[in-house]
């Protein structure tokens, strides 16, 4: 947001295309937002997106209109992911004033866009955000084959028309080559911000005879994100009534996963919260379980690691989670609640394992810092910005 009365304009000028910049729901665009502050002293952000009307806009923002897609309306409301209208006209008039262009949300709007800067020379790179699950669970579709077809028209349609993708993790590139990526692909963490690694673990440190364990929770509340798998193990776990269930998100399962948390007569709580709030929860929690099968990198595991939490994840081929994860006991089958259980009931037991895989977990985040991670990115956009004509990346070069 734009607060000061004198506004410096930097060169050079990037565009972002990241339809819901103004909804920070989910992890695309926690990470763009993040990117962006840290480097918008270097560079001058051109932010495309479609407007939240109820707060003032950014001051950088170029805004298109919501587009209308009659039967997925109340799911993109719900998910807290308004996507733009592709306005061919406005994204020639912003591009004609920049020298580069970044797709993070992977629609109508980037789709225009990437068209729109090839005509105009302007090089090209996408992140990758969108994985194909995340769209097809969120409607009630389980196919793999479905699944297949769209990893191939992203990658046709956005991916492969780009100058170079960005992936969070080597699991998410891995993905893009064996669905049929042939560009260049370069593997930057999302990253862990610097107060997450600042902070103190309070409540395993100052107060070892806790009575109550805080499990938490972070994540869009969204089908694949399986959230009821964990509310059901905390219904089966021998500590149930001395558990303190947190689950901090947005998303259309809100409703259905606070009513089977009373039907399970679950001491839980399930709202969104300030990121201040979120930090001090991280500092408290006991244990952090994250049931998600579908990651590409997993933020909100990275982030409770940093701030020296046991955690518990799904061992989900399609999650890039698991890879985090040296020790087996942190581990859980996906989709299995007993299991779950038995582990949560293992880690809650266990205060000295708790603490020493907290430990261990802090210094592996540690390596991961996101100020790292915006070095490498702005590294990336140098690159690009140092040269004329359009940059040829090898394969080699971007790995």
């Amino acid at each position: 947001m734009c607060t000061n009365s004198k506004v410096i304009v930097l060169s050079p000028s990037i565009a972002i295309v990241i339809d819901p910049w103004d909804f920070p729901f989910n992890g695309g665009v926690v990470s763009t937002r993040r990117f962006v502050h840290a480097l918008q002293d270097q560079y001058s952000f051109k932010l495309l997106a479609t407007p939240d009307i109820n707060q003032q806009a950014d001051c950088r923002m170029v805004q298109f209109r919501r587009v209308s897609l009659p039967g997925f309306n109340a799911i993109l409301d719900e998910m807290k992911v308004p996507l733009a209208r592709s306005d061919r006209k406005l994204l020639r008039q912003t591009l004609a004033h920049c020298e580069l262009l970044h797709v993070q949300f992977p629609f109508f709007l980037g789709f225009a866009a990437i068209s729109e800067a090839v005509k105009l020379n302007i090089p090209v790179i996408c992140s990758f955000h969108v994985q194909p699950e995340n769209l097809l669970l969120n409607v009630g579709i389980r196919s793999r084959w479905l699944s297949k077809m769209l990893y191939k028209f992203f990658i046709a349609a956005f991916y492969n028309r780009a100058d170079l993708t960005i992936a969070p993790s080597e699991f998410a590139a891995e993905t893009l080559r064996a669905f049929g990526l042939t560009k260049p692909v370069k593997v930057i963490s999302n990253g862990v911000p610097g107060q997450f690694l600042s902070v103190q673990h309070r409540l395993e440190t100052q107060n070892p005879e806790v009575k109550l364990y805080k499990v938490l929770s972070v994540g869009r509340l969204a089908k694949e994100k399986c959230h009821d798998i964990l509310l059901q193990a905390i219904a089966r776990s021998k500590y149930k009534d001395s558990i303190e269930l947190i689950v901090v998100g947005a998303g259309p399962r809100e409703a259905k996963l606070k009513s089977l948390a009373t039907k399970l007569k679950l001491n839980a709580t399930i709202e969104s919260v300030s990121d201040e709030t979120l930090l001090t929860l991280y500092t408290e929690a006991t244990l952090f379980v994250h049931t998600g099968e579908i990651e590409l990198e997993g933020m909100s595991v990275i982030e409770a690691m940093a701030t020296s939490n046991a955690v518990l994840v799904s061992d989900s081929k399609d999650s890039a989670t698991a890879r985090l994860i040296s020790n087996p006991r942190a581990l859980f089958i996906n989709g299995d609640a007993d299991d779950l259980a038995t582990k949560i009931d293992y880690w809650l037991a266990h205060r000295e394992a708790r603490l020493a895989e907290g430990k261990n977990n802090r210094e592996w985040a540690g390596r991961r810092s996101h100020a790292d991670s915006a070095t490498q990115l702005a590294s990336v956009y140098d690159d690009f910005l140092a040269l004329d004509s359009r940059i040829e990346f090898s394969l080699s070069e971007a790995e």
